[in-house]
Parts: C-alpha cells; sequence; structure tokens
C-alpha cells in the first residue's frame, strides 16, 4: 500500500511529471542533477503548479532554476508511487570506491587491438562524485582504467593504496582528475596533488618514491564554453574565503563565464554527445595511444613538481591562474 504522505494530488501530479520528464531523457538510469540540466533544456511548458489543498492543476510553465531545489523531493515520491524505477536515480554514496577494471563491464576489452599492452603508463580516474560512478564504469573497464570515487580529501588509506598500486607497475601512474567547476570544485584536483605529494614525502627514503603523475581534465572553462554547458547557481561567495572567489573569477573572466554560476560534471550527459559516458571513452580514448605523459602536469611526484596555493589547472584551457 502506498505510503499516505507520497499519495496526494501533487505528489502524483508532480511525480507524473518526473516519470514523463525522466522517460524523454532516454536514459536507463541518471543522476538528480543530470535530470536538472536536462529539463532546464526542455521548452515545454508543462511543469505544473498545483494549488495547496487539492491538487489542482492552476497553471503550467517551463522548467526553471528555482523548481531544482524541490526535483530530489518529487524524483523520490516518483519512485515510491512506481512511475520510475527504483534505480532510475543514482545517489551519491559516502566513502571512499576503488574500481579496478577487472570490476567494470568489459574489462579490458581495448587490450585485444594492442592499445592497453603498448600504453607506457598506468591510468587512473579520480572524482569526487560517487554518483556518477556507474555511468564512467563501462568506458574506465573498456581502456583498462581503476577508477576511484572519493570525498573532498583522500583518506590515509586511500593513499596508501594508491602508492601500493603505482608500486606494482614498472611504468608512471598518471591520475585524470575530474570535477565540478565551481568555487570549490577547482580546487578538488590541485588539492589531491598536493595530498599525495605531502604523503610520498613523509615516508620513509628506503621505500622509493613512486612514479605518480596527475593532471585536472575537467570540467575546465573551455569544455563549458564549447560545450555551451548552462551553468547553474553556485553557492553564495559570501560562504567562501575572498581569494577562494577571486581566484575562481580569475579562472572563468577569459570565457565571459559568470562566477556566480557554476557547471556540474552532471551536465556532461545533456551537453556532450551520447553522455558522460561517452565523455570518458574519448577522453581515455587520448592516452591509448602512449601520448598521454606530453604536456605539463598539476603533480609529478618524481620530478617534485607540486602546485602552489594558486595553481588549478597546468593541463586545462589557460594553464595556471
Amino acid at each position: 500500500m502506498t505510503e499516505k504522505f507520497v499519495d496526494t494530488e501533487t505528489d502524483r501530479t508532480k511525480s507524473k511529471w518526473v516519470a514523463k520528464t525522466f522517460r524523454a531523457f532516454c536514459r536507463p538510469r541518471t543522476t538528480i542533477r543530470a535530470l536538472y540540466y536536462y529539463a532546464m533544456t526542455r521548452e515545454d511548458e508543462d511543469y505544473p503548479m498545483c494549488g495547496g489543498f487539492v491538487g489542482e492543476i492552476r497553471v503550467v510553465r517551463r522548467f526553471h532554476e528555482s523548481d531544482g531545489a524541490k526535483l530530489p523531493k518529487w524524483a523520490g515520491r516518483a519512485k515510491m508511487l512506481g512511475f520510475i524505477p527504483q534505480d532510475a536515480i543514482l545517489d551519491e554514496i559516502p566513502g571512499e570506491h576503488i574500481f579496478p577494471p577487472s570490476q567494470s563491464p568489459n574489462p579490458g576489452s581495448i587490450t585485444s587491438s594492442g592499445a592497453q599492452l603498448n600504453r607506457p603508463y598506468k591510468v587512473e580516474l579520480w572524482l569526487n562524485r560517487s554518483a556518477l560512478v556507474p555511468l564512467m564504469l563501462p568506458a574506465c573497464g573498456k581502456h583498462g582504467t581503476t577508477l576511484v570515487s572519493i570525498g573532498e580529501r583522500p583518506s590515509k588509506d586511500a593513499l596508501e593504496k594508491l602508492f601500493a598500486r603505482a608500486r606494482t607497475v614498472q611504468h608512471p601512474t598518471m591520475l585524470l582528475c575530474l570535477s565540478d567547476l565551481s568555487i570549490k570544485g577547482i580546487n578538488f584536483c590541485r588539492d589531491l596533488a598536493r595530498e599525495i605529494a605531502d604523503f610520498g614525502h613523509s615516508m620513509p627514503a628506503a621505500e622509493g618514491m613512486p612514479d605518480i603523475k596527475l593532471r585536472r581534465m575537467g570540467l575546465t572553462p573551455g569544455q563549458v564554453a564549447d560545450l555551451k554547458i548552462s551553468m547553474s547557481p553556485g553557492e553564495k561567495a559570501e560562504k567562501h574565503e575572498n581569494e577562494a572567489f577571486a581566484r575562481y573569477k580569475r579562472y572563468l573572466k577569459p570565457y565571459g563565464l559568470n562566477p556566480k554560476l557554476q557547471a556540474e560534471l552532471d551536465a556532461l550527459e545533456v551537453y556532450y554527445p551520447d553522455g558522460i559516458a561517452r565523455f570518458i571513452d574519448d577522453l581515455l580514448s587520448q592516452y591509448d595511444g602512449g601520448s598521454g605523459l606530453e604536456g605539463r602536469c598539476l603533480l609529478d611526484l618524481k620530478a617534485s613538481t607540486v602546485p602552489g596555493e594558486r595553481d588549478i589547472d597546468f593541463s586545462g584551457d589557460n594553464g595556471s591562474a
């Protein structure tokens, strides 16, 4: 029997709209923020504004960014009412998660072409968004890439496991880092690089320094501009240190992007052809031919290249910011 609190006319009306939008998106599974970005692209004036007593539809209009705050609520109701599958919306899972290629669908499928065997380094993909992991795993498995999801900072255990993996291969380990384009997001890869460097330098010299490099691969301002990603309201600047907002503003300025707005990785589901899975596939394909070590990295542990306090992205659109 349906729970009473999800069985009002308002719940059913809003939940049916979520189900209709989800079906129109044509994704078997997605994240709530990807669904938000998709809803923002729709021109249909069908988002229901309901009365507070009996749930009657008083007016319909286009979905607006202010409706995003309630989208998780109505998506949850849609699942409880059976309008969309229970696993339709991928949620964030706290903690750290490591997925070697063997745990991905079609693991190591590029080996048959010889690309993986010729790659002179080991590639890992790191991000701080666990909800996106199921969408990325197939491409990571295809390209023999370890996928790692962490919180804002890696734990000592995650760093120990990284160094242990790096020591099992004779080639360098290249970490490709992904994060949102936001005031906090632009610092994720830089801070990760510094954490890895600090951990490495705290280890006994006898253990040797593994060859670990890190490069930030997105989202960059150029990617947002080129893909014409519609940015959404971000956290208010007063929640951050003035220098953090100033750094973000400088980073976006060459592209004419509004520093009061942000773009999340979820937007790639909407704005990149065939979604984020294709984005990851195309990204990793660049490293299959053996040229991935070209160019400057945000971190090069063996060469003692460590990002400074103001450094954001050496491999993105405009270098250090």
